[in-house]
């Protein structure tokens, strides 16, 4: 193993978790029937006479969630869905709520409060602190409507450097974290792959990303690292949704996140140049903590699968930009498509190719 400033077992003895929880099989059967209050009494959260005051929220499409108020406090519930809201017959893993909960803890000890606190884990669902709402801001809708800061780019590019610097070269979080069928089934067949069958004529290129994606083993990889999982709070941007946890190639967040703001600088464009200042400063801030190997490796790679994930959001499986805005739609896909088609080594080549494409469109 790698010599690192902070080991594995280090990791977990200052998040204070219960190995046998880390050793526990999955046991999933029989989840849909448990009821939550049963669930909350497991991990010790409901005291007897105590009432759990229910309400659902968020639009996950993948998990339930919900807002739990007891006695002593509020928290937030989670559970993983067997299958997609929108397609019922579309399977997903279903442990990956168990890893989900896994990687918060594991990620609490390397960075704070910039993720939430597990509160509890009891088969296929986990309670964790809730976060209200009127002081945690959700990134994207901010993005959206003009509050574009750079500073917040570089702040979240230095948590998700920090994090993959921290379980690089790792081989216990490697082994622990081992979820290659989650990683598949939740991002590269219904980004990569689902792409790759709408769009023939870049369909061998975004297979053969998809295959070395999948063969580079670097770090402990988010897997949906976005504007939409990250919530500007009072102190710092919070991490969030960390279904897709996976022992993999660290370029992966880099570019599935550079991707949404190449995306918004089409659906925004009146905003692009600030897009494009925040794409910056993100590949900048993240760049100082590439530890694991050359900065250039990383950044290369990055760079490759940027505009194929740019892509899928518009032929992916579920298409972030809908069919609504089909100019949106085709100007993306013209973009992304070429930048497959000839590929660019660096991120920087990447960013100002698709800020002269907008140009001359």
């Amino acid at each position: 193993m790698a010599n690192l400033s902070i080991t594995f077992n280090e990791l977990f003895a200052r998040s204070n978790a219960d190995p046998a929880l880390y050793s526990r099989p999955a046991n999933d059967s029989g989840e849909s029937s448990t009821r939550l209050d049963d669930a909350l009494k497991n991990m010790g959260l409901l005291a007897g006479g105590d009432h759990a005051r229910i309400t659902p929220v968020g639009n996950g499409s993948t998990s339930e969630i919900c807002r739990v108020v007891l006695g002593w406090g509020t928290l937030c519930v989670k559970r993983a869905l067997p299958k997609l809201k929108s397609e019922s017959d579309v399977a997903l893993p279903i442990e990956r709520s168990r890893f989900e909960a896994e990687w918060l803890r594991l990620v609490r000890a390397i960075v704070g409060e910039a993720v939430p606190e597990v509160l509890g884990q009891w088969h296929g669902l986990f309670a964790m602190e809730y976060l209200e709402p009127e002081r945690h801001r959700n990134w994207a809708t901010l993005l959206k409507t003009g509050d574009i800061n750079p500073s917040t780019a570089a702040e979240t590019a230095r948590m998700l450097g920090r994090i993959h610097a921290a379980t690089a070269n790792n081989f216990a979080v490697a082994q622990r974290f081992s979820t290659d069928r989650i990683f598949h089934a939740t991002r590269i067949k219904p980004l990569l792959l689902a792409t790759a069958q709408a769009q023939p004529a870049v369909a061998t290129r975004l297979r053969q990303l998809a295959t070395n994606t999948e063969r580079t083993r670097l770090a402990l990889v988010h897997g949906d690292f976005s504007p939409g999982n990250l919530l500007i709070g009072p102190k710092a941007p919070v991490l969030l949704d960390a279904e897709c946890a996976w022992y993999g190639d660290p370029a992966f967040d880099l570019a599935l996140f550079l991707s949404h703001l190449l995306v918004d600088c089409v659906l925004q464009p009146q905003w692009r140049e600030d897009y494009l200042t925040c794409y910056s400063a993100f590949c900048a801030s993240y760049a100082q903590r590439v530890t694991w190997e050359m900065p250039e490796q990383t950044d290369e790679r990055a760079a490759l699968l940027l505009p194929a994930l740019a892509l899928s959001h518009v032929c992916g499986r579920t298409p972030a930009v809908g069919p609504d805005r089909e100019g949106e739609r085709n100007r993306i896909a013209h973009l992304a498509q070429g930048l497959v088609q000839d590929p660019l080594v660096r991120l920087a080549a990447v960013r100002e190719a698709w800020r002269r494409g907008m140009g001359a469109a």
